[in-house]
């Protein structure tokens, strides 16, 4: 019992600065209820009754928000009925999932690093934020065998059926989505999800019977968002 509080505590201290963070850059915080009345298709949700379902996802309920604001977040907590559970596989878990109009790819970088190290700064963590950062694509990222050494991954160009309304990319084969890898010797951990919003170009992942979620307001703006799990940036933090 001890040990939980402990981790509850340190939870609360990363949301706590994560949060002043952004509200002090202007960001909207916007709240989100736990349960559902749809899921996405070939997910592993929990369904409690009826078509009631615990939160999966922050999106797409999310960027209904990005009509009155241009800079938003949320943090609350998501549930997966994960088949093999693991310190970085939970059932339930937090995020903290961020938006911002017109956004590169190194502005989302640049963006997360920056409160990596107000994190550091505020909680006296390990400077993780110095490590050196190498971009690569999914496909060389998939071929690759050897991470030696102690560095950040940024992986970008990832094939449409990987995505999950993400703008499509140059080559129609791929979409603006993009993620953030840990690596430490050897071990890779996915940490941050990202991508540029637009069209659901998965065929795989979808929400049945919500043709009409998205409405064309909600895309006409540009805007680029990232997620991560809380748990799991602390446990890297915690090696």
């Amino acid at each position: 019992m001890e040990q939980d509080y402990g981790q509850q505590y340190k939870l609360s201290q990363f949301i706590n600065v994560v949060r002043n963070y952004l509200l002090e850059q202007d960001f909207f915080e916007h709240h989100l209820y736990s349960t559902l009345n749809y899921k996405i298709e070939n997910t592993d949700t929990f369904k409690l009754k009826n078509d009631l379902y615990l939160r999966y996802n922050p999106e797409p309920d999310i960027w209904q928000i990005r009509l009155k604001h241009d800079k938003f977040f949320w943090i609350g907590s998501m549930f997966r009925d994960e088949r093999n559970l693991s310190v970085f596989h939970r059932n339930e878990f937090t995020v903290v999932d961020i938006y911002q109009s017109k956004q590169t790819i190194n502005d989302v970088v640049n963006k997360f690093f920056e409160l990596l190290k107000i994190l550091e700064e505020k909680l006296q963590l390990l400077p993780l934020s110095k490590l050196e950062v190498k971009y690569t694509t999914y496909k060389e990222f998939a071929a690759e065998k050897d991470f030696d050494g102690r560095y950040w991954m940024v992986v970008t160009d990832y094939p449409v059926e990987e995505s999950f309304y993400d703008e499509r990319g140059v080559d129609n084969s791929y979409a603006q989505k993009f993620e953030i890898f840990f690596v430490d010797n050897s071990k890779c951990v996915e940490i941050v999800a990202c991508g540029k919003l637009g069209e659901n170009l998965n065929k795989i992942n979808f929400i049945a019977g919500k043709e009409n979620f998205m409405n064309k307001n909600l895309l006409e703006k540009e805007f680029t968002g990232f997620g991560f799990g809380l748990e799991r940036l602390m446990i890297i933090y915690n090696k």
